[in-house]
């Protein structure tokens, strides 16, 4: 594939290039597990308060039932797009590109399946767009996430807007100078700052963070293939996305093996409930446990370790929300010592006020580790050192957690996973049929016959 022109114009190109026959067998297997562990994802999201919140008021809006939200039922393409978008981020499970530290599926994925259901496209089709999204979205977040964060932006609702509009405008058939136009005027529509790490209560703001840069997706290829678009130069442009909200001027990592190599199988998928910079941290407590039998009347001291990221703005020890509990790291290791991360549950609100897990969080004393610093966000690593009142130090370091690039979840482990936040949600059998289908995605005619198993789940099968 030519890369030739900005960086706007590549990403443009290979999004009306992208064909099935050009994607390899390996990455459309994987694509096929990140959709299955997103349907899982945010059907077990859609439970959650702040998820019928957006729900309930998509629905008495109303319109034109052309799309599916997932366990409930048909809507426009935009209102589905951004219900099953804030589902998917609602629990902090959704998948996460490490290095773009961003939730790509969150974003990329409620636009494809809104887009493909309205216009009947295959499977394979759907594949081709997810695929294209997850390039724009990740390019972009690997050359401007870190940067985009420390200057209080939000990777995932400022770049999810091109991943969505990418998966949009595949799905429309648009030439490279439509989705050029598109991402002209997703530029424009990004946004979704970081205050919530500031406030211990009102973070459920958040949890729009994957539907906002859905449905601004849709909206943007909407009016695209209509002929109304944005400027040219979106993201490197004197006045882009690159420059006015990361300060960055070069934006060379876009264009790097564009074509050739592929992002999504970076992807992670989540096993805790919670931010994702803690993981390896998570794993490392785990280690540590399993090493010496302890218990917390044991422990003097806990001292994670790690990049800067992992530290700072998330030092609040007495979270009031469960967006804030997930977010913060005392609080995180307190529910690793006496709870199990991998649940929800575990961050709930009637827990915050747990005296057991509020006198683990306050002897939690975290440090940057330089070496760990050096090697952040292509990694995010982690490690804790436990002091014990026998004297006994425990420690424990890892680069990379369980199911990050380096060491994948499996398929099975994936159905496992779905099996287990889906179990309240429908039967066994209507599991499996799902499973089946997405296993055999990329040769279904239309991508109908997986959404019309995801519509209301409450219906006889």
């Amino acid at each position: 594939m030519q890369n030739n022109g900005t960086a706007t114009e590549a990403l443009a190109q290979m999004v009306a290039d992208l064909r099935f026959a050009d994607v390899p067998s390996d990455v459309v297997e994987r694509a096929k597990d990140l959709v299955l562990d997103h349907i899982g994802v945010t059907l077990y999201g859609a439970r959650m308060p702040w998820s019928q919140q957006v729900r309930e008021l998509v629905l008495e809006e109303g319109g034109a039932g052309c799309s599916t939200i997932f366990g409930a039922t048909r809507v426009p393409a935009r209102a589905a797009a951004l219900v099953n978008g804030a589902a998917a981020h609602a629990a902090e499970l959704d998948d996460t590109h490490d290095e773009a530290l961003s939730h790509p599926g969150a974003a990329v994925l409620p636009a494809a399946f809104a887009v493909a259901e309205m216009r009947a496209a295959s499977g394979a089709d759907f594949l081709v767009a997810m695929v294209a999204g997850y390039e724009a979205m990740c390019r972009i977040g690997v050359q401007l996430g870190r940067t985009l964060q420390l200057r209080g932006w939000h990777p995932t609702a400022t770049c999810g807007v091109f991943g969505a509009s990418a998966a949009a405008c595949s799905l429309m058939r648009l030439n490279p100078e439509g989705v050029s136009g598109a991402f002209g005027s997703a530029a424009s529509m990004a946004s979704g700052h970081m205050q919530f790490t500031q406030d211990p209560v009102r973070t459920t703001i958040k949890r729009l963070y994957g539907g906002l840069p859905a449905e601004r997706g849709v909206f943007s290829a909407q009016l695209a293939a209509r002929g109304f678009s944005g400027p040219q130069g979106a993201i490197e442009g004197a006045w882009g996305f690159a420059k006015v909200m990361a300060g960055v001027h070069g934006v060379d990592r876009i264009f790097d093996r564009l074509g050739e190599t592929f992002e999504l199988p970076r992807v992670a998928v989540k096993l805790y409930s919670c931010c994702k910079l803690f993981h390896s941290l998570v794993e490392a407590i785990g280690n540590c446990r399993a090493e010496h039998s302890f218990t917390v009347d044991d422990i003097v001291a806990i001292e994670p370790f790690g990049p800067s990221h992992m530290i700072h703005g998330h030092m609040e020890r007495r979270p009031k929300s469960m967006m804030a509990a997930q977010y913060s790291l005392p609080y995180v290791c307190a529910v690793v010592m006496l709870r199990d991360p991998s649940l929800p549950e575990s961050f709930s609100e009637d827990a915050l006020d747990d005296a057991s897990l509020l006198r683990v969080a306050d002897i939690v004393l975290p440090v940057v580790d330089e070496s760990l610093e050096a090697i952040f966000p292509r990694k995010i690593p982690g490690g804790v050192r436990i002091t014990l009142r026998s004297g006994a130090v425990l420690s424990s370091t890892v680069i990379d957690s369980k199911s990050s690039e380096e060491r994948p979840l499996s398929r099975s482990g994936i159905k496992a996973k779905f099996r287990n936040l889906t179990k309240s949600t429908m039967s066994e059998d209507h599991q499996s049929r799902i499973i089946e289908m997405t296993n055999d995605l990329d040769r279904i005619e239309s991508i109908t016959k997986l959404t019309d198993l995801l519509c209301d789940l409450r219906s006889p099968t």
